[in-house]
């Protein structure tokens, strides 16, 4: 079970590298059926209404034609980008934690179901605090695409080996416990219990394995959606000085 939360992840990641891309977001989005929200420490900066109405630090920003055309293009652009990219992160996270709650149903108490859940959630609260997804509402925080791989690798995964030393190492422990008190000859069901996890894994690898074609098809679009942003923000903070302080799509060195 370890392997197929640990593939999840890293699928995700591995398609992102793939377009070696070094386009970032410096500050938090937050995309709304009627607004986007430009934030930085939780707090608004930038706002923008319909896709047409400008507000910087809570002042309106009067627009000329020009200007309002270029802003809906930007609006536009975040609308699509953001959500995409928020959704396939938090799907891949979800497939990884579905399989390992899977395990939960039937096995020990309602108490100890109840602490493992809570686990596996305090677990990746770092990763889903990063991708939010509610309804009709986008968050995807400051980051470049490429950061994506060290975060992964040097901060979730050990998160994702502890909890399969606690929680996933629990479960077969209360599995084992719950077989060896039964009837039924305990050699005899613990292998047929083993039998349908590992059918289990096989149906969800395929599936990782349709979603990492996804993923790797869609990186390279990725980088190229940010650096039209990028020369659309620029054409803003040409004309609109007052957008110079907040540089929200950059290309890092």
């Amino acid at each position: 079970m370890k392997g197929v939360i640990v593939s999840v992840l890293l699928l995700f990641c591995s398609s992102l590298k793939a377009a070696e891309c070094n386009m970032a977001f410096t500050h938090g989005i937050l995309i709304a059926p009627d607004h986007i929200r430009i934030l930085q420490n939780n707090r608004t900066h930038v706002q923008i209404n319909a896709d047409k109405q400008l507000f910087i630090r809570g002042e309106w920003i009067e627009l000329n034609s020009d200007d309002t055309t270029l802003l809906y293009q930007y609006s536009q652009g975040l609308r699509k980008f953001v959500p995409e990219i928020v959704s396939i992160a938090v799907d891949g996270v979800e497939l990884g934690l579905s399989s390992i709650e899977a395990m939960f149903t039937g096995i020990g108490s309602k108490a100890q179901q109840a602490e493992w859940r809570e686990l596996v959630r305090e677990t990746t609260f770092q990763w889903m605090s990063r991708f939010v997804r509610t309804n009709e509402h986008f968050y995807l925080a400051p980051q470049s695409l490429n950061e994506l791989d060290y975060f992964l690798h040097g901060e979730l995964k050990p998160q994702l080996d502890n909890l399969t030393r606690h929680t996933v190492g629990a479960v077969w422990g209360a599995l084992r416990d719950a077989l060896r008190h039964s009837d039924s000859n305990f050699e005899r069901s613990d292998n047929q219990e083993w039998q349908s996890v590992g059918e289990l894994v096989d149906k969800i690898n395929l599936g990782l394995d349709a979603k990492a074609v996804e993923l790797e098809e869609k990186s390279a679009l990725f980088c190229q959606r940010m650096q039209e942003l990028d020369k659309i923000e620029q054409q803003l903070q040409q004309r609109l000085p007052a957008l110079t302080a907040y540089d929200v799509v950059t290309q890092k060195d």
